[in-house]
């Protein structure tokens, strides 16, 4: 495989810290009123406090450079800028649709906890969308390089909704990242989340294949925030 550049290697780096602090704060359930207690120097206080505030969104940021970074090795910077936009454009139109109407994930409302809001939709779900969706056709086409144009899309789609499967307790029941205004999670959530991801590789995924099947960042960035995903909910309290 081809050696990394520069930005590749300090992008990697500071997603795997980035990710590592966050499991840690996660297990140890690092709040600010723990902070408070504690006997630390002021400046160590304002770092924690910075972390605590803002370490979601800055990890979705590392995760989508990482994730687009390696899109560009895969095919070429320019593919991977236009297979971001259409993720991107594409995810943020489905979301706003579904927030306002109701359609096709079921009710709900985002929260200001991931991050600012562009209208009634956070700035970081079009790249967690971009994250999810483009890992999952990576691990995909390294593992089954063959397969059809549909299959293909099935199957990204089908790791997509395992993904959001795994991560709706977490993102609703500990971080309130968004509200189900009708309750629990509906069935129709991870129905559209399937439908859609799929739809999202079927139409716009690049068909050139895979380059470097055993690049580690898709199975990285899925699999440290999946951690944090279980990590959350089986240490989290009250």
């Amino acid at each position: 495989m081809k050696r990394w550049n520069r930005l590749e290697i300090v992008c990697f780096a500071a997603f795997l810290f980035w990710s590592m602090a966050g499991l840690i704060f996660t297990v140890f359930q690092i709040t600010p009123d723990a902070v408070a207690r504690w006997s630390i120097p002021p400046w160590l206080d304002r770092f924690v406090d910075f972390c605590l505030a803002t370490g979601d969104p800055i990890l979705i940021v590392l995760a989508f450079a990482n994730t687009h970074l390696h899109a560009a090795r895969q095919w070429t910077p320019a593919t991977a800028r236009r297979w971001g936009i259409a993720i991107l454009a594409c995810a943020f139109g489905v979301e706003t649709v579904g927030v306002l109407m109701g359609f096709p994930f079921g009710h709900y409302v985002y929260t200001t906890r991931f991050g600012p809001l562009l209208g009634a939709v956070p700035l970081t779900i079009p790249l967690a969308w971009h994250v999810v969706v483009t890992n999952a056709l990576f691990i995909v086409r390294g593992r089954a390089p063959h397969l059809s144009r549909q299959a293909e899309a099935a199957l990204a789609g089908l790791v997509c909704t395992g993904y959001d499967f795994v991560l709706e307790p977490f993102a609703t029941g500990v971080k309130y990242y968004w509200i189900w205004t009708g309750g629990g999670i509906p069935l129709t959530n991870y129905a559209a989340w399937w439908v859609i991801a799929a739809a999202l590789v079927w139409v716009f995924a690049p068909t050139a294949a895979t380059r470097f099947r055993n690049d580690p960042r898709p199975w990285a960035v899925l699999g440290f925030t999946v951690l944090i995903f279980l990590a959350g909910r089986a240490f989290t309290t009250g």
